[in-house]
């Protein structure tokens, strides 16, 4: 469901597998025709997923649209018996999000969510590195993309739809905090910025403590020139951090107790992307009921970013 950008590249991911995609789903007539020329055999096509749902000829669906729909579409999905891979990050509402991960659970359906992020080498190696130079004290995190630019004109501009840089981009590298700092977050400070005539974020600061003493300042900048990311850990037994720019080599390295720097490889920590981690997981023929354990994209284990993405919104200063 939903044929544009973020769409192809599931479309993509998928057809490496491989798997038979039957059906693909968008009201934009367009999209569906770019989509259906990418696949062999030909796909069918649907305006709604309601004709998709009442069809029944797809097991699986991939999420894909603007992010206040996800919640309707991916309860639909589930409610006909169809396991989902939701595109991240999953819903706008916790209530919702909870709702949704009971459902799956009752109907024994699979229900991910597609944090890339937690594939790519960097972000685990940054794993591996708090293990060796924490417990961490200190995080500090930018990204920053001509996200403006991109999207100015389009649904990501609207709250009503799940937009704003906070949500689109942002919520990975909580998703990453998260992870790296295994303890409630017990403080929220945000200072978020809207331009004139919309009413979502594309600029802002936040800062969190944690309950365990850990504290992160993130800045998220979403109308800068060129696109950067980067995560510095300070901890009690050392450093660690990464470094991207567009025209840069990365910057990737661990340097515990003082002693000299080790370059990371992120080659050798990636694993699987969502796409091929939910097609493995329905190819195993498990359960995906109550009992079962959770998947590396497991939704339950988006319902942390959810909610502080909510927390983070509704204690802001807005400007």
């Amino acid at each position: 469901m939903g044929c544009g950008r973020v769409g192809e590249l599931h479309c993509d991911r998928l057809l490496a597998e491989p798997v038979d995609i039957v059906a693909a789903c968008d009201p934009d007539a367009d999209a569906l025709s770019r989509m259906a020329a990418k696949i062999s055999p030909r796909p069918r096509l649907f305006r709604s997923e309601q004709d998709l749902l009442e069809a029944g000829v797809a097991d699986a669906a991939v999420v894909c649209t603007p992010h206040g729909r996800h919640a309707a579409q991916v309860r639909a999905s589930l409610e006909a018996g169809v396991h989902v891979l939701c595109e991240k990050p999953f819903v706008t509402e916790p209530a919702e999000a909870r709702a949704l991960v009971d459902l799956a659970r009752e109907r024994g359906l699979a229900l991910f969510v597609a944090f890339t992020r937690r594939s790519r080498g960097h972000a685990r190696f940054l794993h591996y590195a708090a293990s060796r130079v924490g417990p961490l004290t200190h995080v500090g995190i930018t990204r920053a993309q001509p996200w403006r630019a991109l999207h100015g004109r389009t649904w990501r501009m609207h709250r009503a739809e799940g937009g704003g840089f906070l949500l689109d981009n942002g919520a990975s590298m909580l998703d990453l905090l998260l992870h790296l700092v295994d303890s409630p977050v017990s403080g929220v400070e945000a200072d978020l910025v809207r331009p004139a005539g919309a009413d979502v974020d594309v600029r802002g600061s936040v800062r969190l403590t944690f309950l365990n003493g850990t504290r992160a300042d993130l800045t998220f900048l979403g109308d800068a020139a060129e696109e950067i990311e980067s995560v510095r850990l300070f901890g009690e037994r050392g450093t660690a951090g990464w470094y991207l720019r567009e025209d840069a080599p990365f910057d990737l390295y661990v340097r515990p107790a003082g002693g000299p720097s080790e370059a990371g490889d992120p080659a050798i920590f990636r694993t699987l992307l969502p796409d091929a981690a939910f097609v493995a997981a329905l190819r195993s023929g498990r359960s995906f009921g109550p009992d079962t354990a959770q998947d590396l994209y497991d939704a339950a284990t988006a319902l942390p970013v959810v909610e502080l993405v909510d927390r983070i919104l509704a204690t802001a200063t807005w400007r």
